[in-house]
């Protein structure tokens, strides 16, 4: 299954604009292949004053409940590890795309919302290795992109929001509402989205495929990235069981239509999956008070 040759084929990419990947980005990337030092890292975030600011406000967050506040982006950067700070500048960066969608607050919430279950689904099944080779990291940082397709669908539509509205509550159909009204769809642009920056190929598939639940079937795509479909599933799942009517616009889980099929996959029974419901609620509660 060739991503790119069924980009062309659709032939899109004159149609949608493809923010660039950010510099900052780059330059980190560039660092790293160097060896820099997290000094020699920190100096690159440093010339971005907004990008200073948040990295300083996140490990200064009750989430990390340091007793000493931190004022060194340096240190800042090697508490929160470079793995983290990466990721935390790349999710600042998809917030910056501008965007006409309805309600950005609570996409922006909710995408958030699932990065941190996707997080915990990934360690708390698969341990500091992650399940099926997806740590935490990366279940997180695909959690975040992985409806970036609508930020870029709302550039080019200025009747996206309708069909969003449209396909709520129907998260099978949204794909199809999408092709009938645009001629394209958010997993298709959020999937270019993720290549032009760089994100890891499994990801970039992932989010090309995961409203395709045929993939599980047909061997076409990698255990990885059939990982990242099935935890993205699970914790809007998950989600929508700790908060049914918040956030129904953005809601797009495919697991009641697909739940033997998916819990198969990731091997857990019913009893397990009563558990993660008891779990899941207790992270979104401690979240929900660090606010």
């Amino acid at each position: 299954m060739s991503f790119m040759k069924e980009v062309n084929a659709e032939n899109i990419l004159a149609s949608i604009i493809i923010p660039p990947r950010p510099t900052i980005l780059l330059q980190i990337e560039e660092a790293r292949e160097q060896d820099a030092s997290l000094a020699e890292i920190a100096e690159l975030i440093a010339l971005d004053i907004s990008l200073s600011a948040v990295v300083l406000k996140t490990i200064n967050s009750a989430y990390y409940g340091l007793s000493d506040k931190v004022t060194s982006l340096k240190q800042a950067v090697s508490l929160l590890g470079l793995e983290n700070t990466t990721m935390l500048i790349t999710g600042l960066s998809l917030r910056n795309i501008p965007t006409t969608l309805h309600n950005i607050d609570v996409f922006w919430n909710h995408s958030s919302k699932i990065a941190s279950i996707s997080a915990f689904i990934a360690q708390y099944m698969g341990g500091v290795k992650g399940l099926n080779g997806i740590n935490k990291e990366e279940a997180q940082l695909y959690g975040l992109f992985q409806n970036c397709g609508k930020i870029l669908l709302s550039q080019k539509f200025e009747d996206y929001d309708d069909t969003l509205r449209m396909a709520t509550g129907f998260a099978e159909t949204l794909i199809e509402f999408e092709k009938q009204r645009h001629r394209t769809d958010h997993a298709l642009a959020g999937g270019l989205l993720s290549a032009a920056w760089c994100l890891p190929t499994r990801i970039t598939v992932a989010i090309r495929y995961h409203h395709e639940i045929g993939v599980f079937r047909d061997g076409a795509v990698s255990d990885q990235v059939l990982t990242l479909i099935a935890i993205n599933h699970l914790a809007e799942y998950l989600a929508n069981q700790n908060s049914p009517t918040t956030d129904n616009e953005y809601t797009e889980s495919g697991w009641e239509t697909n739940k033997e099929e998916l819990m198969n996959f990731l091997k857990i029974t019913d009893s397990d999956l009563e558990d993660l419901k008891v779990q899941v609620n207790e992270l979104l509660n401690h979240l929900s008070e660090l606010k």
